[in-house]
């Protein structure tokens, strides 16, 4: 029979149930009610064992380095690093914790405000508490364009993610499973003496994803690979872990604004190099000598040449003043130490180029009033690989 509406005394119009319908309603009431019922039962009657459990998590989560590094993620965010378990540390948690029940869902899109929102529950059947999370996630690109279809269902799937982990870590007591966390970070960090095969490989796994080296720099913010620490090591496989199990995407990991001053806004490129190269040198703006040592390169090495034989006539001069051969020397020996190591300078120029670095990225040193030859020596190496192309084309 089909739902019958009432017309009250007032005049407002309800929907009576027949029968049929209000029987179905209570039978599934019923059956889902003692479907808890006996599932809280029977977890009553067999507790769990907490020392079981934190054994388990700790020995799950350090099975091997690759389930480690999946089990933590870290996220750049106004200069600052978030980390914190992953999903794949909370299903472990989950596993290993049992007598409850976890899930998660997406409850609403809206295509208007741009955002989706997932919804996560933990329910502890051994104690009968349980939690509930929501997470929003933004269903836009940078121009405020809405995203296409699957696009929408990969951000309801990644939001679902967060949504149970963050429901489970929020159900389940932090001291059963802080101690294996930290034990992740141990693994993923590694130490001093594999720090250097351990970068090469997180940034070719950066590069097969497509990141350049340059925007992995911007966003923690360093010069080159060789100011990798081992700290950088945990955020960037933490960046690599939240990429692989869905709770982040490369374009909000590396935004330009990731390594900002913490205002949120994103940057451009440019602005982000620029701050970079004043790190070393904050006495000059970065801009200026950055420009001043394209120009140089390019074509003004004319007043350089004039600088370097009224140094040279100087220097004559001074060598001709000690009337005593001993002095002279000494004389001597003293102004050619005082000399710039161009071919030193050159070769910290080639090497920057080898190891990614940007061109801007000039040593401090040679920013200072004084150093141009130094700089210049340093911009010519850092161009030398470059240059046999360029004539080429030029014949």
């Amino acid at each position: 029979m089909a739902n019958q509406e009432i017309i009250t005394a007032d005049g407002e119009v309800v929907s009576e149930m027949s029968g049929y319908d209000v029987a179905d309603s209570s039978m599934a009431v019923s059956l889902s009610r003692a479907e808890i019922d006996m599932q809280i039962a029977t977890a009553r009657n067999f507790p769990r064992s907490v020392d079981r459990a934190k054994k388990g998590i700790l020995q799950l989560a350090v099975l091997d380095e690759e389930t480690a590094e999946e089990c933590m993620y870290a996220l750049p965010r106004g200069g600052k690093k978030i980390e914190g378990p992953s999903v794949r540390l909370a299903e472990i948690i989950q596993n290993q914790w049992g007598n409850c029940r976890v899930a998660a869902r997406v409850v609403h899109v809206d295509r208007i405000e741009k955002y989706v929102e997932a919804e996560g529950v933990f329910h502890d059947l051994e104690t009968n508490s349980a939690v509930l999370c929501r997470v929003r996630r933004r269903i836009s690109d940078s121009k405020g364009n809405i995203y296409n279809d699957d696009m929408i269902t990969m951000t309801g799937n990644a939001a679902c993610s967060i949504a149970k982990r963050n429901a489970i870590l929020g159900g389940v007591p932090k001291p059963v499973w802080r101690g294996a966390y930290e034990a992740v970070v141990d693994v993923v960090k590694g130490d001093a003496e594999t720090i250097v095969d351990t970068r090469d490989k997180v940034m070719q796994r950066f590069m097969k994803l497509g990141v350049t080296p340059d925007r992995v720099f911007l966003t923690l913010g360093i010069n080159g690979v060789d100011d990798i620490t081992l700290e950088h090591i945990v955020t960037l496989k933490g960046m690599a872990s939240a990429i692989k199990n869905g709770e982040e995407t490369i374009d909000n990991i590396f935004s330009l604004g990731a390594a900002g001053s913490g205002e949120g806004g994103k940057r451009s490129m440019k602005e982000g190099l620029n701050d970079l190269a004043k790190k070393d040198g904050e006495k000059a703006p970065a801009d200026a000598k950055a420009d001043a040592g394209d120009d140089k390169a390019k074509g003004g090495k004319k007043a350089d040449a004039e600088k370097q034989e009224e140094k040279k006539g100087a220097a004559s001069a001074k060598e001709e003043k000690p009337a005593d051969g001993k002095k002279a020397d000494d004389a001597k020996a003293e102004e050619k130490a005082k000399e710039p190591d161009l071919d030193a300078a050159r070769k910290r120029g080639r090497e920057a180029r080898a190891k990614g670095m940007m061109r801007k990225a000039i040593p401090g040193e040679f920013r200072e009033p004084g150093h141009e030859k130094e700089l210049e020596a340093w911009l010519e190496g850092y161009d030398e690989p470059t240059k046999p192309a360029a004539q080429e084309g030029g014949e």
